[in-house]
């Protein structure tokens, strides 16, 4: 998964949860934030792009 945008649906690829993409910037090449479905944590997690996949 090369390019993901605000808003996009993800899963986790080994953890299996599911989330949404959030603001990221730019400079955090190879990552992105995002907020998990199943947390109810405060704040999002940032997560490299090599450990997610597109949730339908």
């Amino acid at each position: 998964m090369s390019s993901l945008v605000q808003g996009d649906p993800v899963r986790h690829r080994t953890a299996g949860w599911t989330g949404i993409v959030s603001p990221t910037p730019s400079n955090f090449t190879g990552r992105v934030w995002v907020d998990r479905d199943s947390s109810a944590a405060e704040y999002p997690e940032l997560v490299l792009l090599t450990d997610l996949e597109e949730a339908s």
